[in-house]
């Protein structure tokens, strides 16, 4: 092989690297300019979904007080071990079959480790956990919200949980 022959031909391989590069790199910059673009409706989709399985296992609670003649207190199976080493949750319940913390700091944060078991967290992201409380009017709520401006509500004395709303 000449000289011309090797300078040819590493010139070509030289050109294909710098073709395959430049490829690779706008297709990755298309996905992460989709993936950023879809973000915001993948995060309203999820968070749509956890208010759903929130109000599925306030349901599920409370037809677990009818089942046990309503007491004040239903002990439900717990996913993760408790403080007393039982996988047990002793949950206070009001007469008319909804979550009633004993405590009232923290109401909503409460609502919310009785019934998810989980943290108050969503895709690495703080759930604010709020009760509202109107002066004129006996409604209380809690509202649970994303930092994105998504929130549900709550509704402690019906057992009601609203859609996914936009704060903005």
């Amino acid at each position: 092989m000449t000289s011309l022959q090797v300078a040819e031909k590493s010139e070509k391989s030289l050109t294909e690297t710098l073709v395959v590069v430049v490829l690779v790199a706008s297709l990755m910059a298309s996905f992460i300019f989709y993936f950023f673009k879809q973000q915001e409706q993948l995060t309203h989709a999820g968070f749509e979904t956890l208010a759903q399985v929130f109000s599925a296992r306030i349901n599920g609670i409370r037809a677990q007080w009818f089942m046990d003649q309503k007491p004040n207190y239903i002990i439900i199976d717990s996913s993760n071990i408790q403080p007393d080493g039982s996988r047990t949750i002793k949950v206070p319940m009001n007469k008319k079959g909804w979550i009633e913390p004993e405590n009232e700091l923290l109401v909503c944060q409460q609502i919310w480790q009785f019934v998810m078991e989980a943290p108050l967290l969503y895709m690495k992201q703080p759930i604010g956990a709020v009760l509202v409380e109107h002066k004129n009017e006996v409604v209380q709520y809690c509202q649970y919200s994303l930092p994105s401006g998504e929130y549900f509500i709550y509704y402690q004395s019906i057992g009601k949980v609203s859609e996914v709303k936009m704060a903005y």
